[in-house]
């Protein structure tokens, strides 16, 4: 009898769902950025992180939408990109940035896999609150590649 009921705890142990780990500090992918408005109204991360800040990409963030604050939540990310323009900012994940058959920027398969810009992660970077614009500066764009690292907040 003890050894069914062991049995079954494991094997309900190991049916649970894995809990999505935090990324570490350093961790480098590399992203593309978009510009999004109405970022200060409603987030995934249960409130809006103060300064600059940014959605990203379903595999980053870590769960669905409707799963509630994933794991990138109140993490910091130091966005860069090579186009003439554009400052390397530093911003806070605050938002999720669904995967889904209309958001491919969001859809990679993994932090392996690519987006259709062919990038690992997305950041969709709030105008609510300056990052954009800081961002995406005199560039004349609001599409852009490059890196994000994760750093210290």
């Amino acid at each position: 009898m003890l050894f069914q009921v062991i049995l079954s705890f494991a094997a309900v142990a190991l049916a649970a769902p894995s809990v999505p780990e935090r990324r570490a500090v350093g961790d480098t992918f590399s992203a593309s950025f978009t510009r999004y408005n109405g970022c200060g109204a409603s987030v995934a991360c249960g409130g809006a992180a103060g300064g600059k800040t940014a959605a990203v990409s379903q595999n980053l963030f870590g769960v669905g939408s409707g799963a509630g604050a994933g794991p990138a939540c109140g993490t910091c990310w130091e966005l860069s990109s090579g186009l003439a323009g554009t400052a390397s900012i530093k911003v806070t994940v605050d938002n999720l940035c669904p995967a889904d058959v209309h958001n491919e920027k969001c859809s990679q398969p993994g932090l392996g896999g690519k987006n259709s810009l062919g990038t690992n992660v997305h950041f969709d970077l709030c105008a609510d609150n300056g990052a954009a614009a800081t961002f995406f500066g005199e560039s004349g764009t609001e599409l852009a590649t490059g890196t994000a690292k994760q750093v210290p907040c």
